[in-house]
């Protein structure tokens, strides 16, 4: 019976080099060689594009088309690759090959696919969080695995490496875990003490009937608590800023050597964060506009950047008071502060016409061209 290098040989002599892969591809698919199955990928497209199937030291001599075709064909190859190792239950080799192929929901799949267990764990979250294969459900691993503490010092030291959905979807799972762990605390509390917990159970229907068993009772660390609830932040779904908001409400109530001060404009933890999260609620809207313009002009800009008038702007577009953004803008922001990157972009605060009109008026009092270009030439598009 012939071996397979002597199958290889007569087939290749027969039928030439498309056969002669068809059979390695075949053999290692069958042998769950996959790392050599990319090595065929490889040849394939170069045999299929009319190179010589190997690398050589000499460089190919492409044009910007065929370059393209040949990194299009080696991205499918690692992406059936690492598809495969994945299933294979090698996700650490798997992952080497899907990184370059940069498909978000393809990483998500395959790394919720894999089971997690003490031997795994760490190398799945390095690889989900670390190495951005899929952040939010690496970080809730994390959460679970290893806890709040470094769930918090891995978000601050971390995140900013992930675009925004990235980083809303560990703010969240940090908000989540936290918010019912708090919960849970309080509710064993509250039985304890012969009281009553709502249905539905939420942080608030507990402050809302068990207001003194809720004051002052320490059951979460009080550091981790305001760390979440200024991360929080960052999120805009309407039942996370009222879990956001019922955090920072348990907060006020701590006694006030657990209250922990924050940093300008929330440098009163709770209180800031209270009129922040409420008026994104719908309450006191106009109040909270009031109290954090106070801090504007409390807050020198020499000392402290310009972080208290981008927050008041940033708030004034999540409210929809653009007139109101572009005013503080044009009047404390641009052309006085260098940007620390809190407020929007003014091109995407401004969207109505008269908006954008009185930021080109601004730019040429200015006389300043670029400001005015990007704007007209962002409304062109």
């Amino acid at each position: 019976m012939a071996t397979s290098f002597e199958q290889l040989r007569q087939l290749t002599d027969a039928k030439g080099i498309d056969a002669g892969l068809d059979y390695l591809e075949q053999f290692t698919r069958r042998k769950q060689e996959y790392s050599q199955l990319f090595e065929v990928l490889k040849m394939r497209v170069r045999q299929g594009m009319g190179l010589p199937i190997l690398y050589s030291q000499t460089p190919d001599d492409l044009s910007d088309q065929q370059q393209r075709v040949l990194e299009d064909g080696l991205l499918a190859a690692c992406r059936e690759v690492g598809t495969l190792m994945f299933k294979k239950g090698d996700f650490v080799q798997g992952w080497a090959y899907l990184q370059p192929v940069g498909d978000k929901v393809l990483n998500e799949k395959l790394i919720r696919s894999v089971k997690v267990d003490e031997e795994n764990a760490d190398a799945l979250i390095d690889i989900a969080v670390s190495q951005g294969a899929a952040p939010g459900y690496g970080f809730k691993l994390l959460l679970e695995q290893f806890g709040t503490c470094n769930g918090i010092t891995t978000f601050d030291t971390q995140a900013a490496m992930f675009d925004l959905e990235g980083q809303r979807a560990m703010a969240a799972e940090l908000l989540n875990h936290l918010y019912d762990q708090l919960v849970e605390n309080l509710v064993a509390v509250v039985k304890e003490a012969g009281g009553q917990v709502g249905d539905p159970l939420t942080l608030g229907s507990i402050l809302d009937q068990n207001k003194e068993l809720s004051q002052g009772s320490y059951v979460i660390d009080a550091t981790h608590l305001a760390s979440v609830v200024r991360i929080s932040r960052i999120l805009h779904g309407r039942d996370e800023m009222t879990r956001a908001f019922e955090l920072a409400r348990y907060g006020s109530y701590l006694p006030d050597d657990f209250q922990y001060p924050g940093q300008v404009p929330f440098e009163n933890t709770y209180e800031d964060h209270l009129k922040y999260y409420g008026a994104l609620l719908g309450q006191d809207v106009d109040g909270a506009i009031g109290h954090f313009r106070k801090k504007v002009k409390k807050h020198d800009p020499l000392q402290h950047g310009s972080v208290a008038i981008e927050s008041l702007v940033e708030l004034l577009v999540r409210l929809e008071r653009r007139d109101e953004a572009i005013d503080v803008m044009t009047q404390e922001l641009l052309a006085k502060h260098a940007p620390m990157g809190i407020a929007p972009m003014p091109t995407d605060v401004a969207q109505t016409s008269g908006q954008k009109q009185k930021l080109m008026e601004f730019y040429q009092a200015q006389d300043d061209l670029l400001g005015f270009g990007q704007c007209l030439l962002s409304d062109c598009q």
